[in-house]
């Protein structure tokens, strides 16, 4: 498919959305940095460091629970207990990967990144940090190619040049989307033009 063909589907997809999908998906990543915030001014760490650690417990992890896990882990970290002294509801590697992020503390982005080590959890991470980029899954996937396929079907197991193809695709469709904020206009960033269309695509075939 075209690049001009995956922008158009994700742009039709924006289209459909409601004021509430609107303020819905440009709220979702605000909301979830003061999540993180929350449990940064909680437990004194920096705020890198905190999405850092949900970014890693964060895959095949419903969010409520993600950001209670990642509460909960640095908890135990800070008052000396062990990684076993908590469950998450994620892959041991994700928690060791959160885990080995409390024990070095890096100060800055990129090295978070490079621990993090997985396409979709560094977006996340991007994401969640206010910068550019954007989360692609399944459905992102769907969105862009305008077609239902199953998440346990093989097409969408994304692979790395794929992923970069629909990242940038919703790059580029960001740009071509408006919305008012505080009384002024101004282009969506990549990540609330995904959460809106994911918004809209979840309504549309009643996904949970």
């Amino acid at each position: 498919m075209t690049m001009d063909t995956l922008i158009k589907n994700i742009i039709s997809t924006r289209r459909k959305a409601t004021k509430e999908d609107i303020k819905s998906g440009v709220e979702w990543y605000a909301v979830a940095q003061q999540n993180c915030l929350d449990i940064a001014e909680s437990h004194c760490k920096p705020l890198n460091i905190v999405v850092g650690v949900v970014a890693a417990l964060s895959p095949n992890n419903k969010w409520s629970r993600n950001i209670a896990n990642a509460n909960d882990l640095i908890g135990a970290f800070m008052y000396g207990d062990t990684m076993e002294s908590v469950k998450v509801s994620t892959y041991h590697t994700m928690k060791q990967k959160a885990w080995d992020i409390l024990e070095t503390m890096p100060s800055d982005n990129e090295s978070i990144m490079r621990m993090l080590n997985g396409q979709k959890i560094i977006a996340f991470f991007e994401c969640i940090m206010d910068l550019d980029s954007c989360c692609i899954d399944g459905h992102a996937r769907n969105i862009a190619y305008n077609e239902r396929i199953g998440l346990t079907d093989d097409r969408t197991n994304i692979g790395k040049r794929e992923y970069k193809e629909l990242v940038q695709a919703y790059v580029a469709a960001s740009k071509r989307c408006t919305i008012v904020d505080s009384g002024k206009r101004r282009k969506l960033k990549p990540y609330e033009l995904q959460a809106i269309t994911w918004t809209v695509w979840r309504k549309q075939w009643g996904i949970v």
